[in-house]
This record gives C-alpha cells, sequence and structure tokens, in this order.
C-alpha cells in the first residue's frame, strides 16, 4: 500500500498550516512591525515570508493526493472529474466570495459617499490599479493570476487560491500518469521531475525572467502541488527522519531570516514537511497539538480574512481618529499589533464557523438532491 491510498490525517500538518497562515500575516505586516518601537529590529526580516505560499501549493498537493489519488489510479472519467472540481470549488470559492463582496460593498460605499460630499476616500473608487472593475470580474472568476494583469488586486493573497484552481484542473491527468510509471520508482520519477522544474522556476522568478504582470504563478502551483503528491506517494518511515524535525525547523528559520536563495528555503521547509509525516517527534508534537491543530483548522479564513482586515487598521491609523485612539499612538503600538493578531485568528474562526462551512454544507447537499 503506498501513502497515497493511506487517509489518516496527520494532526502535525494540520498544525503546520495553521503556522503558515500566521507567517503570512506576519509577512503583511511587517510594515506595521517596523513602526512599533518595540519591534523595530525586526525591520528586513519577513521578506521572504511569502515562500510559506510555496509550501501551501505543497501542503495542497499532499492532501488532495491523500483523498484522490485512486479515483484516477486507471483513468479520468468526466463524471469523476467533474465531482472533484465540484468539491475543490465548495471548499474554496464560499468564503473567497464572501469577502470579495465585502470589499467590492466597500467601494460602492465609498463611492456613494464621494458622490454625495460626505468625505474623500483618497482615491476615485473602482479606478484604483489593483481594483477596479476589470480585476474585480477577474477576482470574482478566480483568474486574476492567469496573466490577464497584475494578480495583486483586490483581495491581494487570493492569487494563490486562483493559481490552485489550475492545480487542481491538472491533478487528475498528474496522478493517471503516475499511476503508469513503475511502482518501485514512482514516488521518486514524481518528486524528481516536479522538484527539478520548482527549482527551475523560483531561479528564474529570481533572474527576473518573468517581467511584467505574468509571473507564471499557475505553472508555480501546478509544479509544486506536483511535488506535494509525490511526497504521498513515499512508502511511511523511516523512523529516524523524526529526529530531523528540529533541526529542519532551525534551518527553515535561518534560511527565512538570512537571505538564502528561495529554492534552497523551499527545499528546506518540503523536507520539515517530510519529516513531520509520522506525526511523532518533538516539532509534530507542538504542531498536533490541539490548539495548532484548531489553528490549522481555521487556516483558510485566516489568509482571506487577513489582508482586508490589516488595511483597516491602516486606514484607520490616517484617520482624523487617529489622534484620539491610544492604541494607534506609537508608543502603544505594541498593543496594536496584538489587537491585530487577536481581530484576524477571531475572524477567521468566525468567517470559517458562520460563512464557510454553512455554504459548503448547502452546495454539497444541493448537490446531492
Amino acid at each position: 500500500m503506498t501513502a497515497a491510498r493511506q487517509t489518516r490525517t496527520v494532526r502535525a500538518i494540520d498544525g503546520l498550516k495553521g503556522v503558515g497562515a500566521l507567517g503570512i500575516v506576519v509577512f503583511h505586516m511587517s510594515a506595521a512591525l517596523a513602526y512599533s518601537p518595540e519591534f523595530g529590529f525586526t525591520a528586513g526580516w519577513f521578506g521572504k515570508y511569502f515562500l510559506l505560499l510555496d509550501l501551501f501549493f505543497v501542503l495542497s498537493g499532499y492532501g488532495v493526493a491523500l483523498g484522490y489519488a485512486d479515483t484516477f489510479r486507471e483513468r479520468v472519467t468526466a463524471r469523476d472529474y467533474g465531482r472533484f472540481l465540484w468539491g475543490r470549488f465548495v471548499r474554496l470559492y464560499p468564503l473567497y466570495l464572501f469577502v470579495l463582496l465585502v470589499l467590492g460593498a466597500q467601494e460602492i460605499v465609498h463611492l456613494a459617499a464621494m458622490t454625495a460630499g460626505w468625505y474623500d476616500p483618497g482615491h476615485i473608487p473602482f479606478q484604483k490599479p489593483t481594483a477596479n472593475w476589470w480585476n474585480y470580474l477577474t477576482s470574482l472568476a478566480m483568474v486574476q493570476s492567469w496573466g490577464f494583469h497584475n494578480k495583486l488586486v483586490w483581495n491581494i493573497p487570493a492569487w494563490y487560491v486562483s493559481a490552485l484552481i489550475c492545480a487542481y484542473f491538472v491533478f487528475p491527468f498528474l496522478a493517471w500518469t503516475a499511476a503508469r510509471l513503475p511502482v518501485r520508482y514512482r514516488a521518486a520519477a514524481v518528486i524528481a521531475v516536479a522538484g527539478c522544474a520548482t527549482v527551475a522556476l523560483h531561479i528564474a522568478f529570481q533572474a527576473r525572467l518573468f517581467p511584467g504582470p505574468n509571473d507564471m504563478s499557475p505553472l508555480r502551483a501546478v509544479v509544486e502541488f506536483g511535488l506535494g503528491y509525490g511526497i504521498a506517494l513515499l512508502k511511511p518511515g523511516p523512523a529516524w527522519r523524526r529526529w530531523l524535525q528540529l533541526p529542519l525547523v532551525v534551518v527553515v528559520f535561518w534560511g527565512l531570516h538570512h537571505g538564502w536563495r528561495d529554492w534552497q528555503i523551499l527545499i528546506a521547509m518540503t523536507a520539515l514537511l517530510w519529516a513531520l509525516l509520522d506525526d511523532v517527534g518533538v516539532a509534530a508534537a507542538f504542531l498536533g497539538s490541539r490548539a495548532m491543530v484548531w489553528l490549522g483548522s481555521i487556516s483558510y479564513g485566516i489568509f482571506l480574512v487577513h489582508q482586508p482586515i490589516l488595511s483597516w487598521f491602516d486606514a484607520l491609523g490616517r484617520s482624523p481618529l487617529a489622534p484620539h485612539l491610544w492604541i494607534l499612538w506609537s508608543q502603544h503600538f505594541s498593543w496594536n499589533i496584538a489587537l491585530r493578531f487577536v481581530v484576524i485568528v477571531v475572524a477567521g474562526w468566525a468567517a470559517h464557523r458562520y460563512v464557510a462551512t454553512p455554504a459548503q454544507r448547502w452546495l454539497q447537499g444541493t448537490a446531492g438532491r
């Protein structure tokens, strides 16, 4: 039995998702951290944290392989393909759409207020390069990262979801193709091909070979998703890999904060993922704790809501209310940072609990009927 046929949840991987989501929040909050007197020393520390999105591509490939590799082992039928894509859509789109609608409503309020002369939002609604009608429509269709324009629009981190959709389109055919390979070499072959493609792509990124709005995000998602799929094909063990967890945590942390090349950091993160798969070891015990698994369960909510919340905090700091709110003053900015984290986590939980989960149940029930 290959690892791709296992369905047991690795609790440490769930916890890793939670840590990764908070890391992305830190990446987008790095300017605020540097502004705080107590955290000013962190300036420039978090520039590589965007690579946590690459880790999420790998984690997605691993997770989907565990659940669906066998479905497409023999053939790819239209029925199974449609069911697979519908399942992915149900999981991703409701909360994605909700946040996008909130941002659209915000622009409508800005437009109405500006037209009525109540206040000046500081920009013309629906006419910013990062927030106009065209890229709102592409965002609704989840194609904003497909090269039509700069992918960083509206809910900025949502480009990841747009790119991930491409990996979902490709996955059934990847699974079918991999199943044609000899079992003995299947995992090694998939990891070698996807790993080499990933390294080559990141070298090309850093060499700036993809100028302009098209940075090949869909291809980035596909090859890293394939890397996660290859890891899922590996046999269990060896037992000694648990001892690699803490050294790899140190290596990943060091690489992220000391300017290692992107592909080197990604290799270290992928190795850490592999070391956690037995769900035993010091790092696995921490990541598999109840609190960390809970954080991982709401990681998608945290990921989608954090950028709008951070922008609202920043807008409040520029508003006329700023001089009157002590939590916005520089000498108290550490409390501001803490409040941001609390609000983001609570909002991520609420979005997961009251938006994503009910919508998923309704859509699944609709499909069943």
